[in-house]
């Protein structure tokens, strides 16, 4: 499956292929992990396999995000999906950083969306990001969460405590939000 997004960039799954592009290298880019867990421990090729070879489970979607040019540019998921309270955890990577600020992360993310409340039935999606990252949280709001809490203190990034402020949107509302934009 292909779904092409717009100026160039498209989603599909994620392909043993990747494995061997530049897709492992962000994990060593600090500034690309500054805000998740990847870059505090380096990942070797068995990691990725296993990783890769996990990806048939009916509790996360991972689609490769990619430009017409430049292939392989980023990932986002649905992870800790939930058939019985009808949720999952949203993530997103974007380790091209040439790809960053030019919203096809937006788009991605508003397919993935999509996909979770039409396809997989969900009826809320969330994530949580450092109170530091404002690019997440302006694209959480960009996709019609809305700040739900925090966690005071929970990451420690950078030799320093950070709160984990906690988005969500429910189908609804989301639906409604893509409905009125047509």
């Amino acid at each position: 499956m292909i779904h092409q997004l717009a100026d160039g960039y498209h989603v599909r799954g994620l392909r043993e292929s990747d494995l061997a592009g530049p897709y492992p290298s962000w994990f060593e880019d600090q500034e690309v992990c500054k805000y998740n867990s990847h870059g505090k421990f380096f990942r070797n090729a068995q990691w990725f396999r296993e990783f890769y070879d996990g990806l048939n489970r009916e509790d996360q979607v991972v689609w490769a995000i990619c430009h017409q040019d430049d292939g392989h540019i980023g990932n986002v998921s649905l992870q800790s999906i939930s058939g019985i309270n009808r949720n999952a955890e949203y993530a997103i990577l974007i380790g091209n950083r040439n790809h960053w600020r030019k919203s096809a992360g937006l788009n991605a993310s508003l397919a993935l969306l999509r996909h979770g409340f039409e396809k997989l039935n969900l009826e809320r999606i969330y994530c949580g990001t450092a109170s530091g990252n404002m690019g997440m949280q302006r694209l959480a709001l960009r996709m019609g969460m809305i700040e739900e809490g925090r966690r005071r203190k929970h990451l420690f990034l950078d030799g320093g405590w950070q709160d984990m402020v906690e988005f969500g949107v429910l189908r609804d509302d989301f639906l409604g939000m893509q409905s009125s934009a047509k």
